[in-house]
């Protein structure tokens, strides 16, 4: 078996299969520059915001670092521009006042529904042509390779 997994491996490294989820990441992040450029917006002030807007009930800075694996510096960071400019505020927890939840206002509305605008074209791009159970068999596998990577 051990084998069989070296043979594979070497054949997704030629196919140029794990430098295109670089190239995924790249892309993404260039059809949001302007969006971000408009609003003059860190890559990180946006992706909290949209963070923030596709993820409910996750709401604090500790879950952006976690899932997003984004510094915690600049999450700190990018949360107090954010609150500086309007874009969200921080309710504490009334029964831990040292838990901050961050809320969107409604200045970053208009912001957030541009992302989401770009997020659908770009992921509509990627799965174009893939049915709903290719869709499936896909994150199956995606979620299994993900857990043993953080596993290692």
């Amino acid at each position: 078996m051990g084998q069989d997994i070296m043979t594979r491996a070497r054949e997704v490294i030629r196919s140029g299969q794990l430098d295109t989820i670089q190239l995924a990441k790249k892309r993404y992040s260039q059809l949001l520059e302007p969006l971000c450029s408009a609003h003059d917006l860190t890559k990180t002030e946006l992706d909290v915001l949209l963070f923030l807007a596709n993820n409910p009930g996750l709401d604090r800075a500790a879950d952006i670092v976690r899932i997003r694996q984004i510094t915690k510096s600049h999450v700190s960071l990018s949360v107090s521009n954010l609150e500086q400019r309007g874009f969200v505020c921080r309710v504490f927890d009334p029964e831990d006042r040292r838990t901050a939840h961050l809320q969107l206002t409604e200045a970053a509305l208009p912001i957030i529904r541009e992302g989401n605008r770009i997020q659908q074209e770009f992921f509509g791009s990627i799965f174009e042509g893939l049915s709903q159970e290719e869709l499936a068999f896909w994150h199956t596998i995606l979620d299994k390779v993900c857990r043993n990577i953080q596993s290692m």
